[in-house]
């Protein structure tokens, strides 16, 4: 029987582990130098790991880079890629290996292919991030666009309406708090989106008492609104309807006595008014 006290020789212990045959470390060549600072950065990085300032890739070194698409605060600016339909997957990518390239579950990024409209898939902080992963998944058979929120211009809202006039192929659009009336050519109106305002809004009633706050009641408030913008051959700002505030008369003897239900009904009029409305 073999001691268990007895001492093993290191050489024989040592030669029974695994041993690493290929090199895991990039090669000197291989890394890239920060013009601003001065010092080396892997091959997979986009922006240098000392001074965050962003790397000037080569092609090559660009089909390396992995995009981290982290959660953007909502005072930051980004870069919306947006899926163009439509657009089959070849080969050389399969749905899984897509959504687990931008952190999406499987599902969802098949709802989106399957819908064949364009759809935003993914959101980087800098166009250069946005330019990597629309390349890269270009490799993979998806066709996109890159749509910076500051050429959205969110912060401009769209020209609100008070009413509106059909009149032939001509479209009169009554603007709200003014008499201002703007006549369209109804082939030039080329987008329609409809949706909705939501709104809650949390009341309490407190109690004070030696720097204490007491809740003795609450009271919670939800509503949506439903809207719809038109757009117009070049131009971003667009017009707004609201269920309130505007005269549904235009709908004739289709005018319901319910607002949300004539939005509907409006809705569908604009659609067959406008020939080229998407």
């Amino acid at each position: 029987m073999q001691d268990d006290n007895q001492p093993t020789n290191d050489s024989d212990f040592l030669k029974d582990l695994p041993i690493r045959s290929e090199e895991i470390a990039f090669k000197p060549e291989e890394l890239i130098l920060c013009a601003k600072c001065a010092r080396t950065n892997p091959p997979t990085r986009l922006k240098c790991v000392y001074c965050g300032a962003e790397l000037e890739l080569s092609a090559e070194q660009t089909a390396k880079i992995s995009p981290v698409l982290r959660k953007l605060e909502n005072w930051e600016s980004g870069f919306n890629v947006i899926y163009l339909p439509p657009s089959a997957i070849n080969d050389s990518g399969e749905p899984a290996e897509i959504a687990k390239f931008l952190s999406l579950e499987k599902e969802d990024l098949q709802i989106i292919l399957e819908t064949q409209k364009p759809l935003p898939i993914a959101r980087t902080e800098s166009a250069k991030e946005a330019e990597i992963l629309q390349t890269q998944l270009k490799t993979m058979g998806l066709e996109t666009s890159v749509i910076s929120d500051e050429s959205l211009a969110a912060e401009n809202l769209p020209k609100r309406l008070r009413g509106m006039e059909f009149s032939d192929d001509k479209i009169l659009l009554i603007l709200f708090n003014n008499d201002e009336v703007e006549e369209l050519n109804a082939a030039d109106l080329c987008l329609m989106v409809s949706g909705a305002i939501f709104q809650k809004a949390v009341e309490s009633l407190e109690k004070r008492k030696k720097g204490e706050n007491k809740i003795l009641e609450t009271s919670e408030t939800a509503s949506d609104e439903l809207l719809i913008d038109i757009y117009r051959k070049n131009d971003s700002t667009g017009y707004r309807i609201l269920t309130k505030g505007f005269d549904f008369s235009c709908l004739e003897a289709e005018k319901g006595m319910l607002a949300r239900e004539n939005i509907k009904k409006l809705i569908a009029k604009l659609q067959t008014i406008m020939p080229n409305v998407k």
